[in-house]
């Protein structure tokens, strides 16, 4: 089951593996997914269009579809919210209630540092990887020179050896793999060597098979899947 009735980060995670994976749902699936991240806005106040977790989420803790844990309320709040208005576009960007809450949610998360002038202090570095993906859906264009700029601000936080200060990995390389464009592209080049060394590594954390998905998609864009693949 993908919607987790009272787990708003399980069900987006649980569909975002759907999709990494190339798996389609089906419209019953996809109503249910868009009923749920609907009621779960909220709609007004300061919050409005802000996407919010059960209470009980904090206490288990809260990942980034690819397993990163998540370490504040400021970074909760924008990726969870990010990634469930990513999912309503591509499920239901044709619906007026859906129009209506990515309008509400573009208002406030517009107004954020890392959308406004590309913020990487502290958390906002995953924050602005999750923008990063939903911009990456965005069928207006509008946000194409932000996605630009994003990743000319990656490649300058580039560590030397395949993975990038700031920027969690697994989560980053979904988001270039999402991008495609020759500069994204060229920053998965830079990442070949970091997916070669983790790609054989043992299923030792929950996200293991997700990651390993990941980083395989990344070699065999080069022609060099993991080994036993």
């Amino acid at each position: 089951m993908l919607v987790h009735e009272t787990n708003l980060s399980a069900t987006i995670n649980a569909i975002n593996g759907q999709l990494f994976e190339g798996l389609s749902l089906t419209q019953d699936e996809m109503e249910r997914t868009v009923e749920f991240l609907l009621r779960r806005q909220v709609r007004s106040g300061r919050e409005c269009g802000i996407f919010r977790p059960f209470p009980e989420e904090y206490e288990t803790g809260i990942c980034v579809p690819t397993g990163e844990r998540l370490r504040t309320q400021w970074a909760v709040r924008n990726v969870i919210t990010l990634e469930a208005a990513r999912i309503l576009s591509l499920f239901g960007e044709e619906l007026p209630e859906v129009r209506r809450a990515l309008s509400r949610t573009s208002m406030t998360i517009g107004h954020a540092c890392f959308a406004v002038s590309h913020c990487v202090v502290g958390e906002c570095a995953y924050s602005s990887i999750a923008y990063m993906r939903d911009a990456a859906v965005d069928r207006s264009g509008k946000r194409r020179k932000w996605i630009e700029r994003q990743i000319e601000l990656i490649a300058a936080h580039r560590d030397g050896s395949g993975r990038w200060r700031k920027f969690p990995f697994y989560y980053t390389l979904t988001a270039l793999v999402e991008v495609g464009t020759p500069p994204a592209n060229a920053e998965l080049m830079y990442a070949w060597p970091a997916c070669r060394r983790v790609c054989s590594r043992a299923a030792t954390h929950a996200y293991s098979q997700l990651r390993q998905r990941i980083v395989t998609r990344v070699l065999e864009a080069e022609r060099t899947p993991c080994p036993g693949r």
